[in-house]
């Protein structure tokens, strides 16, 4: 019987051993594939912030473009309108030409009827004029005749003068027009020059929207490529997980299958007449489950952390769900099978995926939420929902009490 019984214990030691081995294994490969995903995560953030940056830059040079095409489209408006005053400057300038040679022509044309006048009597001398004086019926004919031969002479001069007058102003005019129309013309060329150059502004800009659209283009490329690494990452986390729970779970039968055996030796040599017992295992819940009730020794410290490891697991999770994660936690410290405080058993190697990744170590130090805090402050005080030691995801098949996403066994 003595035989027997050390045969067993180095079965379960062998067992235990291949279990710790397997569960080692495992808890190095969360380890390492947690890491990794915070790297990858890190990485996503690190482009997702390149992208953000480079479309601020992008909407810039949009605005800056939209500001050159509004500046083209007012010098475009300026040009035309110098245009359309050189055409009007220039039909003036016409009409003004042809008012100055019809001017002329009248000048000149008064100019050789009063030569032809003067002409006339300086060649009959004063023998057409004492004609027609003496020729008079009277003096009062007389003097008509004699005030209407000065009065032509008078006329002549007057008309002389105010055709070289309006000859003066129009060329005047005309003169004032070119000067109008050659500061239009250099308006023009300098608008045509500014035209030019918001055109190459515009060109610059485009063709650096274009290049930015192209780098966004890249990071954007750069950040599906690291949310399909995350992804499949992810996956793999979860085909780890799911393995640590199979052989949590593995672990777990063989303990209870251990325990029932010995309560059978023990049963055995009772009936045997043996009054000892080997300290085999006693009824009751297995070693999966406790048996739960009461509350632990904690401190502001441990519920910080509990806190932020209920965040970590089922932080989008109901309030059942937080307070099932939280209760194995306070169950495994008051189980005799793992530490016996709250600090060691969520620091307890390849227990708990998101301390091994580090994300654990972020959550705490920015603080959990309030529904996180009271499901740790519930189940530290002994308001446990669940008796269960461990816990992992739904979708990993292993049987169990599921609640939300996680299932608990």
């Amino acid at each position: 019987m003595k035989n027997k019984k050390i045969a067993w214990i180095l079965v379960a030691v062998l067992l235990f051993s291949t279990f710790e081995t397997y569960a080692s294994q495992t808890g190095d490969k969360l380890k390492e594939a947690g890491k990794k995903l915070n790297e990858l995560e890190q990485k996503q953030k690190e482009a997702q912030e390149q992208v953000g940056a480079l479309k601020e830059q992008e909407n810039s040079l949009k605005g800056e473009l939209f500001e050159l095409n509004r500046q083209l489209s007012e010098v475009s408006a300026s040009i035309n309108d110098l245009e359309q005053q050189i055409q009007a400057k220039q039909a003036e300038l016409t009409q003004t030409q042809e008012e100055l040679n019809q001017a002329k022509e009248t000048k000149e044309k008064q100019y050789e009827s009063m030569k032809l006048r003067i002409k006339y009597i300086y060649e009959n001398g004063d023998a057409d004029f004492a004609a027609a004086l003496f020729g008079s019926s009277s003096m009062t004919e007389l003097l008509n005749k004699a005030e209407y031969i000065e009065e032509v002479n008078r006329y002549d001069r007057r008309m002389l003068d105010e055709y070289e007058k309006v000859c003066k102003q129009v060329k005047k005019h005309k003169k004032n027009l070119k000067k109008e129309k050659e500061s239009l013309l250099a308006m023009q060329e300098s608008m045509e020059q500014k035209e030019a150059q918001v055109n190459g502004l515009i060109t610059k800009t485009q063709g650096s929207i274009q290049a930015k659209q192209g780098e966004i283009s890249d990071a954007q490329e750069t950040v599906s490529g690291y949310e399909a690494q995350i992804a499949k990452m992810k996956a793999y986390e979860e085909e780890l997980e799911r393995k640590k729970a199979e052989e949590a779970r593995k672990k777990a039968a063989e303990q209870k299958r251990i325990a029932a055996e010995q309560k059978k030796a023990a049963e055995q040599k009772k009936a045997d007449g043996q009054n000892k017992t080997d300290g085999g295992g006693s009824g009751g819940a297995g070693p999966s489950q406790t048996s739960g009730g009461g509350a632990v020794a904690s401190n502001a410290s441990d519920l910080a952390m509990l806190a932020a490891l209920v965040e970590c697991e089922a932080g989008g999770e109901s309030y059942e769900g937080q307070l099932a994660v939280a209760s194995v936690v306070v169950n495994r410290v008051k189980s005799g099978s793992f530490p016996n405080t709250v600090s060691g058993v969520i620091y307890q190697g390849g227990q708990f995926t998101p301390v091994a990744s580090g994300r654990f170590a972020m959550v705490l130090a920015k603080g959990a939420g309030a529904s996180c805090k009271q499901a740790a402050g519930a189940a530290l005080a002994g308001n446990t929902n669940v008796s269960f030691l461990f816990f992992c995801r739904a979708s990993s098949g292993v049987e169990g009490t599921i609640i939300g996403n996680h299932v608990f066994y």
